[in-house]
């Protein structure tokens, strides 16, 4: 049985990335080795992160003076490497309580900086701020900045799971981070854009080791340690299709579209409700519940059995979650809204 990916990460992937990066595996460009056990220092990784960095570079339009690095870590690693790297001890900055993402955004600032938390509807940032922390869509409440603050600080994003999926307007950002599990790659590895105009130069910066420093990574073209190889090399075949399928403006209509569908039988399916605030839907991440626990456990049960996968919902928040990134085709969402209407029709 063919199976339907809704997972919110490690998510889908096209099917000619995921061949491309099998043979990648087995046997790189008829080199005879593994692109998993290729030096990250010798040429042949050098073309593949070079070319990468190119296209995310020629993909969003990012402007000539921003830096475009690659590090482990994932996402996580960014909320305490940003403000490491922006702000003094003695700073403040600011982050919107958006959810769960922004909680661990705020956790992870607070042994660095000041941290003021501010509610999204008022943005009440203190005159002093360095920066706003937002989180551009938050995968677990299925809410999402359809349109990205204007304040008077530059914003620090985690776009982790909307990135290469929207436009950005790089005048209004200091850095933007994002983990390539959901939109353009396999876990592993994360894209930051940062404007080195933010990074602080201050001698009374906290102490951090040289491997968390920005301008290392800037120095060493992201080649300052061992990367993980495949990663990267998923990521560059992912920016491929990307690139070959339209681009980030093309990505954006097929997320409106996979959206609109998914949204339109949530409001109209007499077995199911909405979670997010309509003005707020993301539209990487359809949260919704059924209309009684009853209806959740039939419906998780008959959705798995048609091959439906990873549409469960956060545990703390249960429901569903329906996670539809670059990778997912059109015809998954419209699958999965046949069995949403066939669950109903016999449960009526």
């Amino acid at each position: 049985m063919q199976q339907h990916n809704f997972s919110p990460g490690p998510a889908i992937l096209p099917p000619s990335v995921f061949q491309a990066l099998a043979a990648g595996i087995v046997n790189y460009q008829d080199s005879g080795l593994s692109i998993a056990e290729i030096s990250h220092l010798t040429p042949a990784f050098r073309e593949v992160i070079g070319e990468a960095t190119r296209l995310v570079r020629e993909l969003y339009q990012v402007p000539s003076h921003w830096e475009i690095l690659w590090l482990p870590g994932g996402a996580s690693s960014q909320l305490s490497t940003a403000p490491m790297n922006l702000v003094n001890p003695d700073d403040t900055i600011a982050i919107v309580d958006t959810g769960y993402w922004s909680e661990k955004a705020y956790d992870a600032a607070s042994a660095y900086c000041h941290v003021h938390r501010t509610d999204p509807e008022r943005l009440d940032i203190p005159a002093d701020a360095k920066y706003l922390h937002v989180v551009s869509n938050e995968t677990i409440d299925g809410i999402q900045w359809h349109e990205f603050p204007d304040v008077h600080v530059p914003l620090v994003a985690d776009m982790t799971s909307d990135f290469l999926s929207r436009p950005i307007p790089f005048e209004k950002f200091a850095l933007i981070f994002a983990s390539a599990q959901k939109n353009f790659g396999i876990s592993g590895i994360t894209c930051v854009l940062v404007n080195p105009t933010y990074i602080s130069d201050s001698p009374t910066k906290i102490p951090a080791p040289k491997i968390f420093h920005y301008k290392t990574h800037i120095a060493e073209q992201s080649l300052y340690h061992t990367l993980p190889t495949v990663p990267v090399y998923s990521s560059l075949l992912m920016l491929r299709w990307i690139k070959d399928h339209g681009g980030v403006a093309n990505m954006y209509q097929n997320a409106l579209q996979k959206a609109a569908i998914m949204y339109q039988e949530i409001d109209t399916n007499p077995n199911f409700v909405g979670r997010a605030p309509l003005e707020k839907r993301s539209i990487a991440n359809a949260c919704f519940h059924g209309k009684s626990p009853e209806i959740e456990a039939q419906f998780l049960t008959f959705a798995e059995e048609r091959g439906i996968y990873g549409i469960k919902g956060f545990p703390t928040i249960g429901g569903f979650r329906a996670s539809m990134y670059n990778g997912m085709p059109i015809e998954s969402v419209q699958y999965l809204v046949g069995i949403m209407q066939e669950f109903s029709a016999q449960a009526l």
